[in-house]
């Protein structure tokens, strides 16, 4: 049975207009290079079978495609902060609190404690910045880095990111992001792998 190329055609551009939908939806973008690919493969194969194929083959590409979209709609996460309180809430349930200290001009020192609801504390994450001359433009003449530093007290662990921002909510998605505090407390097992896999690329390069 042949189908009409102009109902696959149509089809086609409504499953284009979800995916790009879905895009915009997405609020981690750390599996954005995964999901692209995966959209890419999921649409081609659909358009090849599509024209050649059956409608049981069609039926099996939609089940499919829905099977890997699904995931990644789980994964988002709702994460906000209250300014009030220094809560961080997931999903509108309350994590952990953001303490940030300094951070405004004239400050000598910006960093950010994070305690959880009871007022304990857990770790610290420090701004540091430096200047390079391989990072000179003309947007950025002194060369000057600025980067964030976690400090794990408990375990003298160190990990150091790109700064994200000024703000305790940028902050604190990294923190929800690598899955440091779970039920209000230090999950070692997410901050063994964020130690191995951020290291200490800035305070590495300050040293030579």
């Amino acid at each position: 049975m042949k189908i009409n190329k102009k109902i696959i055609n149509i089809f086609h551009s409504s499953l284009q207009s979800y995916i790009k939908t879905i895009l915009f939806q997405l609020k981690y973008f750390h599996f954005l290079p995964y999901f692209i690919m995966v959209i890419l493969f999921c649409t081609a194969r659909f358009h090849i079978f599509a024209i050649h194929h059956p409608t049981p083959i069609i039926m099996k590409s939609i089940i499919l495609f829905a099977f890997v979209i699904l995931p990644f709609c789980a994964f988002t996460q709702d994460v906000d902060f209250d300014k009030k309180t220094n809560e961080l809430t997931i999903d509108g349930k309350p994590a952990f609190k953001i303490e940030r200290e300094g951070c405004g001009f004239g400050d000598i020192e910006c960093y950010y404690k994070m305690l959880d609801l009871n007022g304990k504390f857990l770790f610290r994450a420090n701004m540091r910045e430096f200047n390079s001359p391989v990072e000179v433009s003309q947007s950025n003449p002194k060369g000057r880095v600025i980067y964030l530093e976690f400090v794990f007290p408990e375990t003298k662990q160190k990990a150091e990111i790109v700064f994200p921002g000024i703000k305790s909510e940028k902050v604190g998605k990294v923190i929800v992001k690598n899955g440091l505090i779970k039920d209000g407390a230090l999950d070692q097992k997410a901050i063994d792998d964020f130690v191995f896999n951020s290291g200490t690329p800035f305070s590495d390069r300050v040293k030579f």
